[in-house]
């Protein structure tokens, strides 16, 4: 239970962070192909706190049109408005309809839905400027929202090119790019956070990695491994904490690997092939374990020697994304800030493959669609057809993380996370 705990408080944080991380990819190649960003939220409406920035121009004429407002004289900086703009030769923003939005009563569905509008752009937003020709709007919103399953970049036009700034107008390269730009984000997480991690003075706490439990039948007690024995290397990791031999036996998880071990002041080299599915509670090699000798130690590196390590430690963990569930609970529990670290690249990398995989609603799925057109010769798939693609796949995805989460609170619950290595 206590495991359980300490593994959500700590999943948390760490998932909005990666949510972030994953949605400034979309948000900023957006921005570079020069699409229409609207809103950017964390967990999924309904809405609980949002706030608007940015200044975007638009300019009027006298076909614009004025709803609950008598005309442009009006208009007044901190005016919450909705628009319907046009985009004129010149790439500039003209608006067609400017609509006041009501700031009293229950908030009704807004005139613009009424007026035939797919060929413009709908933004909405507080009016930050205003001269007789045009007028400046902070029309991207940053929102925090009450469902906490993940977040979302809302760009102007997913699926109508006719609307001005849209990511639809873009070519399948700029598409396939902005929809893939999230998971190479999470991808390229690792690096940076070693690298990170690396250079950041901390004060860890350290010792001699000892066994104090064998299970029968397992992988250490097939190797030889006894209650008593320290742990000194296993591979080449030099191990001084709990977490170092998890984050070891977990990465090497089906091959046979060398542990130097001191048994009764001797050292012997042992062979240990640990377990890529363990029994519940048994951990990778079926051994429980403790730190003893402990001492305290400031550590960090230079940033030259900070990259190396960085980009070694990511080589070295991509091999193996699927350990997230085997180190969850221990390395949170046990390692400290370096633990959470390498528990969020863990789930970053998770994060990129699972966005990459040709499941609709995901940016795999999406990103089908665009190989589609791409083979097409350009032709692309009715916006209605693929709408419903996605929605049932949201469907059977929101299904099945409910499914797994289910399975993982009962097992966290019920004591099913590791012991050691």
């Amino acid at each position: 239970m206590e495991t359980a705990f300490i593994a959500i408080i700590a999943f948390v944080p760490m998932l909005v962070m990666l949510v972030v991380n994953h949605e400034w990819g979309h948000f900023f190649t957006a921005k570079a192909f020069g699409v229409k960003v609207l809103e950017f939220g964390i967990g999924y409406p309904p809405r609980a706190f949002s706030i608007f920035t940015g200044r975007t121009r638009v300019l009027l004429d006298d076909n614009t049109q004025y709803i609950n407002l008598p005309g442009v004289a009006a208009i007044h900086p901190g005016l919450r408005v909705r628009l319907q703009t046009a985009e004129d030769a010149s790439g500039n923003l003209v608006a067609r309809v400017v609509e006041a939005s009501q700031s009293s009563g229950r908030r009704r569905q807004s005139s613009l839905h009424d007026m035939g509008s797919d060929e413009y752009l709908q933004h909405e937003g507080t009016i930050k400027d205003i001269d007789p020709e045009s007028l400046v709007v902070a029309d991207m919103v940053y929102s925090l929202n009450w469902l906490p399953l993940g977040g979302f970049v809302r760009l102007a036009g997913e699926n109508n090119p006719a609307v001005p700034r849209s990511l639809a107008a873009k070519g399948p390269g700029p598409r396939a790019i902005i929809l893939a730009a999230g998971s190479l984000v999470n991808a390229a997480f690792p690096l940076f956070a070693f690298t990170l991690l690396f250079m950041i003075p901390q004060s860890v706490t350290v010792g001699q990695v000892q066994v104090e439990e064998v299970v029968a039948n397992s992988p250490a007690m097939a190797a030889g491994i006894r209650p008593g024995d320290l742990v000194l290397t296993a591979g080449d990791r030099t191990i001084e904490h709990g977490s170092d031999l998890v984050r070891a036996t977990t990465l090497n998880a089906g091959t046979s690997m060398d542990w130097l071990v001191e048994r009764e002041g001797r050292t012997e080299i042992v062979r240990v092939t640990p377990r890529v599915n363990p029994p519940e509670g048994q951990g990778a090699t079926g051994i429980r374990i403790g730190l003893v000798n402990l001492r305290s130690e400031t550590r960090y590196e230079p940033p030259w020697t900070a990259v190396w390590l960085g980009t070694t430690n990511t080589w070295e963990i991509y091999p193996a994304p699927w350990a997230l569930p085997q180190v969850t609970g221990e390395v949170t529990r046990d390692g400290g800030l370096r633990g959470w670290v390498v528990l969020s690249i863990l789930f970053s990398i998770n994060l990129a493959i699972l966005n990459l995989l040709p499941i609709p609603m995901l940016d795999g799925g999406r990103l089908v669609f665009v190989l589609l057109e791409w083979v097409r010769g350009g032709k692309r798939i009715p916006a209605d057809r693929e709408g419903l693609v996605h929605l049932i796949g949201f469907v059977v995805l929101l299904g099945f993380i409910l499914f797994i989460t289910y399975n993982d609170i009962v097992r966290m619950v019920q004591g099913g996370s590791p012991l050691g290595g």
